[in-house]
């Protein structure tokens, strides 16, 4: 199901968007990123910030990394995360909570487009490999997007069946 899209409200100084993005190209961005930046809050209220090697299929980013790191102990209290790829001029900025995900056939169909996906950097990881890690899958319930800034600001909402 695609997401609902819809024209950013920006601040008057901002300029005013006239036109929304397609979610098929954001889609593609999100598709092609060679890193994802990963925001979360630890419990002190600081932020975390960290870049991860992902996938994003079925609108959800899915990454992994061991459960010793900041990252994956903070989740555990606070599965909201926000993550981005983009320079700012472009951006692509997901918002939605962290789910771990158990290892099964779907699952090792991801990770093998991971392994794919990250040959093209040198990486020689199997999808085997990435088993052994803890899989995270980031599901977006909002994404803000835009390639030209004011013109093309969207709001992408999914909604979910409770």
């Amino acid at each position: 199901m695609e997401p609902i899209a819809e024209i950013l409200d920006l601040p008057p100084a901002y300029g005013h968007p006239s036109k929304p993005l397609n979610w098929k190209a954001v889609k593609e961005l999100l598709e092609k990123a060679p890193n994802y930046w990963f925001a979360s809050v630890r419990r002190s209220g600081r932020p975390h910030v960290v870049p991860r090697d992902g996938v994003w299929v079925d609108d959800a980013c899915y990454y992994g990394g061991s459960p010793s790191t900041v990252h994956s102990r903070i989740i555990q209290h606070n599965p909201s995360v926000t993550m981005h790829i983009g320079d700012g001029i472009s951006a692509v900025i997901v918002e939605g909570k962290v789910t771990r995900v158990k290892p099964d056939r779907r699952l090792a169909e991801v990770l093998a487009k991971g392994a794919e996906k990250y040959r093209h950097y040198g990486y020689n990881m199997s999808a085997e490999q990435y088993m052994a890690l803890e899989i995270n899958a980031l599901r977006a319930d909002k994404i803000l997007a835009w390639t030209n800034l004011p013109e093309n600001a969207t709001r992408f909402r999914f909604e979910r069946a409770p």
